[in-house]
């Protein structure tokens, strides 16, 4: 294969992944729907029960994304649980204080609560079985 050859395929393949992209709804969003009548929206944060830990993710005509909870990877670091957050790209550490008593729709799944300006807002750890 030569390097104009190279050069189409890798186009393709870049065209291919922005459509598959562009029509399968990422699993954040979808996930969050899922559990937000049923769960999200009862969750309230302990160090602010009148409030609500979530405000429903809608995403607007322009891309932009408000709300505040979806299912996400958890793990525990030396007796302090971690929370993977998609919109940074990286883990946090969860006080336990926002640790909510809930049941977790989906065991499999952490969920989590976060805004860049308020940080964690609520966490409900994966059902480890205990």
């Amino acid at each position: 294969m030569n390097t104009r050859d190279l050069g189409v395929l890798f186009a393709a393949v870049i065209a291919f992944g922005a459509v598959v992209g562009a029509v399968k709804p990422g699993r954040s969003q979808q996930h969050h729907h899922d559990f937000h009548k049923d769960f999200y929206r009862n969750w309230k944060p302990n160090d602010n029960p009148n409030t609500s830990c979530c405000n429903a993710r809608i995403v607007g005509p322009d891309g932009v994304e408000t709300g505040d909870c979806e299912p996400t990877k958890a793990e525990i670091r030396a007796g302090v649980w971690w929370v993977w957050v998609r919109q940074i790209n990286g883990w946090i550490p969860v006080a336990d204080a926002k640790i909510l008593r809930e049941r977790n729709p989906n065991g499999q799944d952490a969920h989590h609560c976060w805004t860049p300006d308020r940080g964690t807002i609520c966490f409900v750890p994966p059902d480890t079985g205990g």
